[in-house]
């Protein structure tokens, strides 16, 4: 078997060449941007050319090798798995482009590499900040910021009432800053650099608002926009691996030369009566069993408070779901009183160590007062989130003070809880229908009990319905194997958005992974006329609701493709221009693809040309021109397998 194709195979040097063409064209979206800087953080030094290409074929894919390179490792390729094509020169004197196949390890009889323990935070911050203090950076913890950090100059403050794994990823994006040459792509690429070093050490990215890419390409290259995010995608790589072998080095030499044995510095500060246990480099987490049995009963404890809660009340209310406040609904809501500490007596006085509580992320160990411990959740509406056997992994909070930044807050990252991995409403709903006809994935929990009760009128025809959402974080892939693993044959996937930025921003996110989907067909809806679908029940009610959701519904590369041109022409489009038309072609091929897969091309292509006011078969025609056209590539860089 070989693991080169001679440049003489037209076919499938062109087929490569096309899918990089394609990975540029998504590049300029704003899903595409994020998944190549994900791709990017988990494959540290490898070329532009190989992080999008990899992006478009396989962008979950975590160890790369060629047949050979697997082979000599010990490791067998399983029969039939079809390679990912990457481009690179044959020799190193370049010349023509060559392709060359690699594998995932997932495609491999090899065992699937050990998740890798998230970097210890604190000498990653010291050692950002030493970098930092060599730009010219001052870091410092400050109380009372309005935020997570203020710059001032040559100082940055961070807030030092948050994780550190909050704080740091903005430590990150201002030392980016400081590295990168001026220039009006300096912003964009430190926050990419930014997402990608987050990743790999542990951090939490920093929220920054950036336009579209296809926005601040246009003010870098108004010639060739495409061109400038690759160039800028290829900067942000390059910084991010420089920047990653720096810290590395960093941690090592201070690895090398620390002391064998050291105290932790210690603030003298009021002591408070229940302490964090110290952690040392052997300390083990609590066992699992340990977690949920604490999720468990701090899920009972919020319970006990929900009924005089006139807030939560009021809340659930507004919300249309005033039902799921019923012990009998299944979903377990409850409340986190204000105080500071209620849930963490009551747990104690149950025998649950402070050492447990820490590790189910229930409470957290304040830096102010010598590691006393203060309850997460408070003043909050719970909604428990299970893990797929039923037991309670973790908890969002949906604040009720109006005085939180942050509406919704999770449960931090703990040995059972991953939100990323796990769906709210997921395992509740599986125990009580079995194999649903149709998953509903909206965006928040509220959404997915309201989105329940409005499908619930399906049920008569004989149609089962289960709704979930991910909870903070974008659709993963995590969650739609979640969703194919309880699906039957015919199982559809409908995807639901809210009618505002937010929810087009949740479709660019979603649409790649949820064209994937095995099972039965692909669906796109949301409330046209609400901002979410716990309006639209609020204000209709659950027949009306449904009604309204029905005749929504889309194939999912349609509604993809609608808000792809709309970007693309926000101030119309112009058949007349070549230019436009060949923007337009660009932009509904990849929807086209995917439409061919669904069976759902007719309707693509008659609604796309309606939106652009043009025939269908002039549009159908522009398409095929455009795949086999030959366009500006990158330019192929030294491969790395």
């Amino acid at each position: 078997m070989t693991t080169r194709t001679h440049p003489g195979n037209r076919a499938m040097l062109h087929a490569t060449m096309l899918t990089l063409r394609l990975a540029v064209a998504d590049l300029t979206g704003a899903q595409g941007w994020s998944r190549v800087l994900d791709v990017a953080a988990r494959h540290p030094g490898r070329s532009v050319n190989d992080v999008l290409l990899i992006a478009r074929q396989c962008p979950d894919a975590t160890e790369l090798a060629t047949y050979d390179q697997w082979r000599a490792r010990g490791v067998h390729v399983r029969r039939g798995e079809r390679g990912l094509a990457l481009l690179q020169p044959p020799d190193d004197t370049g010349g023509a482009v060559d392709v060359v196949k690699v594998f995932d390890i997932t495609q491999t009889n090899a065992a699937p590499s050990p998740r890798r323990p998230q970097p210890d935070l604190v000498p990653v911050v010291a050692a950002l900040a030493a970098l930092a203090d060599r730009a010219g950076l001052t870091v410092r913890l400050r109380q009372g910021l309005p935020a997570a950090a203020r710059a001032d100059g040559d100082r940055l403050d961070l807030a030092a009432n948050l994780p550190i794994s909050a704080t740091a990823g903005h430590l990150v994006h201002h030392l980016a800053q400081r590295m990168l040459p001026a220039g009006p792509a300096r912003l964009v690429q430190a926050a990419g650099i930014a997402q990608i070093i987050a990743r790999r050490f542990g951090l939490q990215p920093p929220d920054t608002a950036l336009p579209e890419p296809r926005r601040w390409a246009e003010t870098l290259d108004p010639a060739a926009p495409d061109r400038a995010v690759v160039d800028c995608a290829a900067a942000v790589i390059s910084a991010a691996d420089s920047l990653t072998a720096r810290l590395r080095h960093a941690l090592h030499r201070a690895a090398a030369t620390a002391p064998t044995t050291s105290r932790p510095a210690r603030i003298p500060t009021q002591r408070r009566p229940d302490r964090a246990p110290a952690v040392t480099p052997d300390a083990q987490t609590a066992d699992r069993a340990s977690l949920y049995a604490a999720n468990a009963a701090a899920a009972a404890f919020f319970a006990a408070h929900l009924p005089a809660s006139r807030t939560a009340a009021a809340y659930l209310r507004s919300r249309g779901i005033t039902t799921a406040a019923d012990s009998e609904s299944g979903w377990q809501l409850g409340v986190a009183p204000p105080s500071g500490d209620a849930l963490l007596r009551h747990l104690r006085a149950l025998g649950f160590s402070a050492r447990v509580l820490l590790d189910a992320g229930l409470v957290a160990a304040s830096r102010l007062h010598d590691g006393g411990l203060y309850d997460l959740f408070r003043d909050r509406l719970m909604f428990p989130i299970h893990a797929p056997d039923g037991q309670i992994a973790g908890f969002t909070g949906r604040d009720l003070s109006g005085r939180s930044k942050a509406k919704f807050y999770n449960t931090p990252a703990t040995a059972v809880f991953r939100k990323s991995e796990l769906l709210y409403g997921l395992a509740p709903q599986l125990r009580q229908h079995g194999v649903p006809s149709q998953f509903v994935v909206v965006e928040g929990p509220t959404d997915a009990i309201a989105a329940h009760l409005a499908y619930a009128g399906l049920a008569r025809d004989g149609v089962t319905t289960v709704t979930v959402a991910p909870c903070g974080t974008a659709f993963t892939a995590a969650q739609l194997a979640l969703l194919a693993a309880d699906a039957g044959p015919d199982t559809s996937l409908v995807m639901s958005f809210d009618a505002d930025n937010a929810g087009a921003r949740a479709l660019d996110r979603a649409y790649p992974l949820a064209v994937t989907w095995p099972h039965g067909r692909v669906l796109g809806t949301g409330p046209a006329a609400y901002k979410d679908i716990a309006a639209l029940l609020a204000a209709r009610g659950a027949d009306e609701a449904l009604l309204d959701l029905l005749a929504a519904e889309r194939p999912l590369p349609l509604l993809g493709a609608e808000r792809a041109l709309a970007t693309a022409f926000p101030e119309g489009f112009h058949a007349d221009w070549p230019e436009a038309r060949v923007r337009a072609n660009r932009t509904v091929a990849p929807y086209l693809l995917d439409a061919v897969r669904h069976g759902d091309v007719d309707l693509l292509l008659q609604s796309a040309a309606a939106q652009l006011g043009i025939a269908p078969h002039e549009l159908s025609q522009g398409v095929v021109q455009h795949f086999g056209a030959a366009g500006p590539f990158p330019d192929p860089a030294p491969h790395r397998p």
